[in-house]
């Protein structure tokens, strides 16, 4: 007759085997094969549960403080860091091979919506579709193209005629008399012949700083007899130059009077009967005033 009990019993020990269940059979599976049972050190906090800040530490987000996570999401941080290591080489890429298109977008973003986008979309993807970038050239464009004409407008509005007959000859006169490089300096603006194009007389203002040299901006050109202005010209340039124009050498004497300063070689002036004149001798003579 058969013992049923006898069935958990080692005929050998007669001692009762230890039965496991099926969660302890999985859960010794999945950690013998490395499964999400196991435990690894959370590679966001290398194990310590938590991070520190500016002024205090705070538990890890990635295992919530606890150090460790499973091979699961190792893998997810792992995916993660890759993805974002493609993103960052595809936009370096697209932004290398479209340089002079990212800068315009970059330089119109702050007030063109459209530009902002675009902008995103290669922060978000690390590139634009071939129809999303011909339509960001296409509006880049259109900008620039806007700007132009407007730029016209505003300079022709500064632009005019001068009449240089006499300032042509104070500077003939004084290269005549063997100086190299003559500067006629008023009050406001700064007169100059240019070395490579004759008959042409370049225009600073002092009242205009150059942004990327310092000291006075170049405002325009005088050619045949007409001012042609540069943005950066102030309304009166032109009004300015035509007064210089009618009487430079009252225009020398009233520089030279009120800065004590030379006009024609920027040099101070020290004998009494020169700050008088508002000009040196050597340079009444030279320049033919």
């Amino acid at each position: 007759m058969i013992d049923f009990a006898d069935l958990d019993t080692d005929p050998m020990t007669s001692t009762a085997r230890a039965v496991s269940t099926s969660i302890e059979i999985q859960r010794n599976a999945h950690i013998a094969n490395g499964g999400q049972v196991a435990m690894f050190d959370c590679p966001r906090c290398h194990g310590t549960g938590s991070w520190r800040g500016h002024t205090r530490a705070f538990p890890c987000r990635a295992c919530e403080g606890k150090g460790k996570v499973t091979k699961g999401k190792i893998a997810a941080f792992k995916g993660k860091a890759t993805k974002a290591a493609n993103l960052a080489s595809r936009r370096i890429d697209f932004e290398e091979a479209n340089a002079e298109l990212m800068a315009g977008l970059r330089a119109v973003a702050s007030w063109h919506g459209f530009a902002a986008k675009m902008l995103d979309a290669v922060a978000t993807f690390g590139s634009l579709t071939d129809n999303q970038r011909d339509a960001a050239k296409s509006v880049l464009a259109k900008i620039a193209e806007k700007r132009a004409a407007e730029r016209q407008t505003e300079t022709a509005a500064k632009s005019g005629a001068v009449g240089v007959e006499r300032i042509n000859a104070l500077f003939a006169t004084a290269i005549g008399n063997g100086l190299k490089k003559p500067i006629f300096r008023t009050e406001n603006l700064v007169i100059k012949p240019a070395k490579l194009h004759a008959g042409v007389l370049y225009v600073t203002d002092k009242r205009v700083e150059d942004r990327e040299r310092g000291g006075a901006a170049y405002v325009g050109k005088i050619v045949e007899g007409k001012f042609e202005a540069r943005r950066e010209a102030m309304a009166d340039t032109l009004s300015i130059l035509c007064e210089i124009a009618a009487d430079p050498m009252e225009s020398a004497v009233r520089y030279g009077r009120a800065t004590g300063v030379c006009g024609c070689c920027g040099r101070e002036l020290t004998d009494k009967d020169s700050v008088a004149a508002g000009i040196g001798p050597i340079c009444a003579t030279k320049w033919g005033l």
